[in-house]
């Protein structure tokens, strides 16, 4: 989970802004309720780490959480249980 995070932020800085800008473009960020209602597929692991790994860069939610508003709060939690998901679930 660690190495496949830490792919992926290196690729994206890697990249210049406007990859990071096209690529959001082809993964639109999600919603709360399309977060919460995300089908996360070990199949998929890898595409789908992408999406939420790029997500969590565009939005780069502050580190302390008591910094956040409800809503943040809320949807950064939510993205960090759906990317944690991947390493519970899906460990090889």
């Amino acid at each position: 989970m660690k190495y496949a995070l830490l792919l992926s932020a290196l690729l994206l800085s890697a990249c210049d802004a406007g990859t990071v800008s096209n690529t959001t473009e082809k993964n639109p960020i999600l919603s709360y309720q399309e977060l919460v209602d995300y089908k996360a597929d070990c199949s998929k692991k890898q595409e789908q780490l992408v999406l939420l790994t790029t997500i969590q860069l565009v939005k780069n939610f502050a580190k302390d959480p008591d910094d956040l508003n409800d809503i943040d709060r809320a949807y950064n939690s939510r993205l960090k249980a759906t990317i944690w998901w991947y390493s519970y679930r899906c460990a090889q």
